[in-house]
């Protein structure tokens, strides 16, 4: 959505796609993707400002800081914003509204769900070709919705998840999906090794979301180790488990990953990690 804000007569408009549009229009368009009418009045101005702070919102939009917060808790579900922390301020900047088709987070996770127990269903009636078992599948994914799924096939797995991850993935796939997936890990009692690049970033994410206190995390910090970024860089997350080797790249909405289902590959990967991770060093020796 391409959004160019001109005056006319002392109202506010805004040219899309070469139509005039009017600011309480735009309001009423955002309304039908399921957004109320402060979170599509604040998300505007956010677009017009490119990132705001919290009182600099309640000021434009003469909407309430109390109900400010809940409206911003709503637009970060949907997708379409973020937190910035900057200097000893908090500033809330928005993303493309093309995200917001991956923000409907309550129809995804219960389509997932029913995906899971079709899965359960499908392996207790059908049985296994032996002809077809070692044929290598590979499948695609792209955008936020391809991630989530990507990480929830994570699930299917009784055995150690092995990881190299960037860190942070919640912040692309959206908190509400990610604490669902979090929730869901843990029923399954899914371990993971992690294997990470230290940043100070990423030192701060680990020593406030960690597990199990945090709702964010399902790994142990005795699960994290870290490996020298000039000797093995590590970019987006790769994911190996059972039979599937996955990688994902992050970057805000510009998501994209694979998944290779192939045993001997699989093997080959996690034999891979497990020399590295012999060599890594423990998260907690760089922990204060």
């Amino acid at each position: 959505m391409c959004l160019t804000k001109v005056t006319v007569n002392l109202s506010t408009v805004f040219v899309v796609k070469e139509e005039i549009v009017t600011f309480s229009n735009l309001v009423l368009e955002l309304t039908k993707f399921g957004l109320t009418k402060n979170q599509a009045l604040i998300y505007l101005h956010l677009v017009d400002h490119k990132e705001l702070r919290i009182q600099e919102i309640a000021n434009l939009t003469g909407v309430p800081r109390s109900s400010i917060y809940e409206s911003l808790k709503g637009l970060l579900e949907f997708g379409i914003a973020e937190e910035v922390i900057d200097a000893n301020h908090k500033k809330i900047r928005a993303y493309p509204l093309s995200a917001i088709k991956h923000g409907l987070d309550e129809k995804l996770l219960h389509l997932q769900k029913l995906s899971r127990d079709l899965e359960v269903l499908e392996k207790s009636l059908s049985l296994k070709n032996p002809t077809t078992a070692e044929i290598t599948k590979l499948r695609y994914y792209k955008g936020r919705s391809g991630a989530r799924q990507l990480y929830w096939n994570t699930l299917k797995t009784n055995e150690t998840v092995y990881v190299y991850s960037d860190w942070g993935r919640g912040r692309y796939v959206g908190k509400k999906f990610y604490e669902t997936f979090v929730a869901e890990s843990r029923i399954k009692k899914i371990k993971e090794n992690v294997l990470i690049n230290l940043t100070p970033e990423t030192k701060l994410s680990i020593k406030t979301f960690t597990y199990p206190g945090s709702p964010i995390s399902r790994t142990r910090l005795e699960d994290i180790r870290v490996l020298d970024s000039k000797k093995v860089l590590i970019k987006g997350d790769s994911i190996i488990y059972g039979n599937v080797y996955a990688q994902v790249y992050l970057k805000n909405i510009e998501i994209s990953g694979f998944e290779i289902e192939s045993q001997q590959f699989a093997e080959t990967q996690r034999a891979i990690f497990k020399t590295l991770w012999d060599t890594a060093t423990p998260v907690t020796a760089y922990l204060d």
